[in-house]
């Protein structure tokens, strides 16, 4: 059967939206509990229309999203680092992503706006490695880049290779 609301042509079937299982059982826990004899899949129908009638006037609360400011293209991690006593800065743009491989597992970070964020922590690469592994590490050799333009992870060491250029690697060997 067709029905029109809103000036859309709508349908009455049906479409299957997975949720997970512990979400609705506690909804028929819930109903079971209240002595309610309703049906649990009409309950979250209702919930829906529940929802969308609510979100225009509670926005900010149910649609946070809306409301966050995207951040920007310059927002990144700024990390400074020596090579051959040579002051050389990488950045690491906001979505960045940061790995270490710690006893056969992989522990990860990310850049959110311009802070490296571990377990909900903002970080520093050196912290990083060492909240992971419970000791002191060297984060340019345990840490793997892949910025939001790679396709391939990155060996910290060699982003820090790739700041000082072929000129200052060079310069470098000569002056050795």
């Amino acid at each position: 059967m067709w029905h029109f609301e809103g000036g859309l042509k709508m349908s009455e079937s049906t479409v299957c939206v997975p949720i997970p299982t512990k979400r609705f059982l506690m909804v028929v826990d819930f109903l079971r509990e209240v002595g309610s004899d309703r049906d649990p899949i009409e309950t979250i129908d209702m919930a829906i229309d529940y929802w969308v009638q609510n979100a225009s006037g509670k926005r900010e609360d149910l649609l946070p999203e809306l409301f966050e400011t995207p951040p920007s293209q310059e927002q990144g991690y700024t990390w400074s680092g020596f090579l051959k006593g040579a002051r050389k800065h990488i950045f690491l743009p906001h979505g960045t992503r940061v790995r270490m491989k710690y006893r056969r597992e992989f522990h990860y970070a990310k850049v959110d706006g311009d802070q490296i964020v571990y377990q909900g922590q903002s970080v520093s690469p050196s912290e990083f490695a060492n909240k992971v592994t419970n000791s002191s590490r060297n984060a340019w050799r345990d840490l793997w880049i892949k910025k939001p333009d790679m396709s391939q992870w990155v060996q910290a060491t060699e982003l820090r290779q790739e700041a000082f250029g072929l000129d200052d690697l060079l310069r470098m060997t000569e002056d050795s």
